[in-house]
């Protein structure tokens, strides 16, 4: 089977779940290729997978945006016109902070229609977009969950020599956030909630660069003259990111909203307890595994239940490691192999669900 993967490996430094999916897959016997306009025109493939169409087209010029959406959409029916089949896995209901939400929000609704297939993470995530696309409930589609990172980064290093590489206090807990710093992911209200709480026995460090400039001002404005609050505001590269986790004692993610999260697969590949809101993968991923592992709040974050979310995974008790094993990538590479050959000519087109 030749595969145009839209991202296959292009984004590997920043976010491995795709390059993860993608070896595995190959390493089954089948051809992935990085997905390219050249290509899609060119050469003849049996499946077409995108992942994030939304964000090749958020630009902040809207001339070009419309531009680059009317050429994706093209591609895509030049490849289905030499018989591919196209896949789309919704990360999201809709974009984080895009350029032009309206217009985002009307080429996703366009894009859909073209598609053979949709793959979700979560049965939440699949019920939520059935719920905002009601007129595609017979398309074919798969829950695929997102898999862990043990194998992505290097393995987590004793955890006082990892504060002190990373010049971190040692005679204190570390509440971590790390990952890309956008305003959707609340880390101005966990700065202040967190100064809030006078919670003396833990640091806070947020790791991760901003989106912008101005959100990174704001987060130094809020921090300012806090001793146990640390910002790397800055990209965090591979070969320290294992420092981060090891250093860790818990992990918070204080999302406003949000569908699916690698940055949860990742605190709990690094076996990190975590804090998030009662929302999206965080639900069905607390269900599975546990509060000992994820601990949810309804509502806003806020220095009380702060204050309690942290003591109640004191109080809980865990195994040394997270159990992740339905989340091994092979066994999601073969689910995905299995998906695509179900929508393929002769193929079943009954809806299909992964077992868990």
């Amino acid at each position: 089977m030749r595969i145009l993967a839209s991202p296959a490996f292009s984004n590997e430094r920043v976010n491995p779940y795709n390059s993860q999916l993608y070896r595995k897959i190959e390493s089954i016997g089948h051809s992935v290729f990085e997905y390219s306009h050249k290509r899609a025109l060119l050469e003849k493939f049996d499946v077409v997978h995108v992942h994030w169409p939304d964000g090749y087209i958020d630009q902040p010029n809207w001339v070009k945006a419309s531009q680059r959406a009317t050429l994706l959409v093209l591609m895509m029916l030049v490849a289905k016109a030499k018989g591919a089949r196209l896949v789309w896995t919704a990360h999201n209901l809709k974009p984080h902070d895009a350029y032009h939400p309206k217009f985002s929000q009307f080429f996703l609704t366009q894009f859909l229609k073209l598609c053979n297939g949709l793959i979700f993470l979560t049965a939440e995530g699949k019920n939520s977009f059935l719920q905002q696309y009601p007129a595609k409930k017979n398309m074919p589609c798969a829950i695929i969950p997102h898999g862990h990172y043990r194998d992505s980064y290097p393995k987590a290093i004793n955890q006082e020599q990892a504060k002190k590489e990373l010049g971190l206090v040692t005679d204190k807990k570390i509440l971590l956030f790390m990952g890309m710093v956008k305003p959707y992911k609340n880390c101005d209200a966990l700065i202040e909630e967190f100064s809030k709480a006078k919670l003396d026995g833990y640091i806070l460090v947020i790791a991760g660069k901003p989106e912008t400039p101005k959100y990174k001002e704001l987060l130094e404005s809020l921090a300012k003259g806090n001793e146990n609050i640390y910002l790397r505001l800055e990209f965090i590269p591979d070969d320290q990111l294992h420092l981060y986790m090891s250093a860790a004692d818990r992990v918070i993610l204080p999302y406003k909203s949000i569908l699916n999260s690698g940055a949860l697969l990742l605190a709990l590949s690094f076996d990190k307890p975590t804090i998030a809101p009662h929302i999206g993968a965080f639900v069905e991923l607390q269900n599975e595994l546990g509060m000992a592992w994820i601990y949810s709040y309804v509502g806003d974050l806020n220095a009380e239940n702060l204050d309690f979310m942290l003591q109640e995974l004191d109080r809980l008790t865990r195994p040394p490691q997270c159990p992740l094993d339905n989340y091994d990538w092979r066994s999601l590479a073969q689910s995905t192999i299995d998906f695509y050959q179900e929508i393929l000519p002769g193929g079943s087109t009954a809806q299909h669900k992964v077992s868990l």
